[in-house]
């Protein structure tokens, strides 16, 4: 009878030792799995976007429209002739450029960033402002108000979460 006894545990413990050595193994080829499918995905994920439709997408926020599309919507929203167009093309550009700066700036904090976006905003309206007729101007000041109005009620939660859509809340 001793004989037996020792024998079945003995047994029981390679039995769970191997079992426990199976299941780490497992595990292990399971982790390396999806380390390698993240690694995977890191390699093949797309360029940063070089087409200046965007500054990014922190915490699910939409891109800046791109100045073509800032374009086509003030000229839905003003009827801008080509002329007007080709002069607000420049503006649009640098307004951007300087945007992105702000944005990519680590050294601001937020209240600074933000009071240096308003800022800009405010001088590319003048210079927006500047290309414009007297209608056309009248126009443009009821889209920012408007837009204003949106953004208040969308930070007061009074939009569910997000600005309307067809109401982008940093197109020109």
């Amino acid at each position: 009878m001793n004989l037996t006894t020792p024998q079945r545990t003995s047994s029981r413990r390679t039995g769970r030792t191997s079992l426990m050595l199976a299941t780490a193994f497992l595990v292990a080829l399971f982790s390396l799995g999806l380390a390698g499918n993240a690694f995977g995905q890191d390699q093949q994920a797309p360029p940063p976007d070089q087409s200046g439709q965007g500054m990014g997408g922190h915490m699910g926020r939409r891109q800046m429209p791109s100045v073509d599309d800032q374009i086509k919507h003030l000229n839905k929203k003003l009827n801008l002739s080509s002329d007007q167009q080709a002069k607000l093309k420049p503006i649009l550009e640098d307004q951007r450029k300087q945007m992105e700066a702000i944005h990519n700036d680590s050294s601001l904090s937020r209240e600074d960033r933000m009071s240096k976006m308003q800022a800009l905003r405010q001088s590319s309206d003048t210079q927006i402002k500047g290309v414009l007729n007297d209608d056309q101007q009248k126009s443009f000041d009821k889209m920012r108000e408007e837009q204003q109005s949106r953004m208040g009620n969308w930070r007061k939660g009074g939009d569910n979460a997000a600005p309307p859509a067809g109401a982008p809340d940093n197109q020109q």
